[in-house]
């Protein structure tokens, strides 16, 4: 049996259509019932409607530890992908909730226990200039896994990239394609790694099936901000964008902003954290560079973000 936190999420539910589709016994944490009508689509979406039906549901608090306890009865092996992403200075307390204490919950539940844990991080853990409160929550959620590691829990820790994916457009790494469909003519001179979310789940699995290995950077391409924002233009025939703001403008506008609202007007979706994001120059060790990873199946990148830029133009009509 394996058990999957976050599964409602955009990560989490890429995990369980691969392990369902793959005939593993899964069993799927969820907060909200309402969300799981959003996973039987996603598996419409991708025609394995039959596989959602084979999924083990179960409503956990998964900062209760006797429920998390009773959730792992039978289960051999567990992917941590519940998390909260946020740059919002508001959300500090509810990230802390939310990537740390979960984590230390379920942790102190599976020590002791014959169980394997992957623990979804992020690159954003790895930040040491102006990092976010998000990047340091998952810095301690990593510490948390470390300390279990160290009283003798069998545990691997992957670092996505941001991820990319179809169908979730909701998902605050997808907010790039909402983005480069509503600016014109804005280019942001950040660099970060990017990676689909089913390279996430396939090297992901790949990294648990040894002993050696037992984190790693998942990163299969670098591009600057502006590089994927004209990649989706490009795609639905949008001119590119080419004129470059400087972030110290661009934080003048997120303050004007919040005058704005006083005034009655819409607020900008700004936030001094995501601004300082879209203007880091951050390079990872990508898959390639790893042994591990050796013989893994790569993608076009950039026909595969033309294709969401496609499916995103789709979604919007409808």
């Amino acid at each position: 049996m394996i058990l999957v936190t976050g599964a409602t999420g955009m990560l989490g539910a890429h995990f369980l259509l691969h392990l369902a589709q793959q005939k593993q016994q899964l069993r799927a944490v969820y907060r909200e019932a309402s969300k799981l009508e959003t996973i039987r689509d996603f598996f419409n979406y991708n025609h394995s409607q039959e596989l959602f039906a084979s999924i083990e549901w179960v409503k956990v608090s998964l900062d209760n530890l006797a429920e998390v306890e009773e959730a792992l009865e039978g289960v051999k092996q567990v992917i941590h992908c519940a998390a909260l992403i946020s740059f919002n200075p508001k959300d500090e307390k509810r990230l802390f909730e939310a990537n740390v204490t979960i984590t230390k919950v379920l942790v102190n539940a599976l020590l002791d226990k014959p169980v394997k844990l992957l623990y979804i991080s992020s690159v954003a853990a790895l930040e040491s200039d102006e990092r976010s409160y998000y990047g340091h929550s998952k810095y301690l959620g990593e510490l948390e896994v470390f300390r279990g590691v160290q009283e003798g829990l069998d545990a691997w820790v992957v670092r996505p990239g941001v991820i990319l994916s179809d169908f979730f457009w909701k998902s605050p790494s997808l907010a790039l394609f909402k983005l480069a469909f509503r600016i014109k003519d804005l280019c942001f001179s950040g660099v970060t790694g990017f990676i689909a979310a089913e390279d996430v789940v396939s090297s992901s699995l790949k990294l648990m099936k040894q002993q050696e290995q037992r984190d790693a950077t998942l990163v299969s391409h670098h591009l600057t901000y502006c590089t994927l924002i004209n990649l989706i233009r490009g795609a639905v025939e949008k001119s590119a964008a080419h004129r470059a703001l400087s972030k110290e403008k661009l934080l003048v506008i997120m303050r004007l902003s919040k005058i704005m609202t006083f005034l009655g007007f819409k607020r900008l979706v700004l936030s001094e954290g995501l601004i300082n994001t879209l203007y880091a120059e951050n390079h990872y060790q990508t898959l390639s560079e790893y042994s591990v990873f050796e013989g893994l199946e790569t993608r076009d990148f950039e026909a595969y973000v033309t294709q969401l830029a496609l499916n995103y133009k789709q979604f919007r009509r409808g």
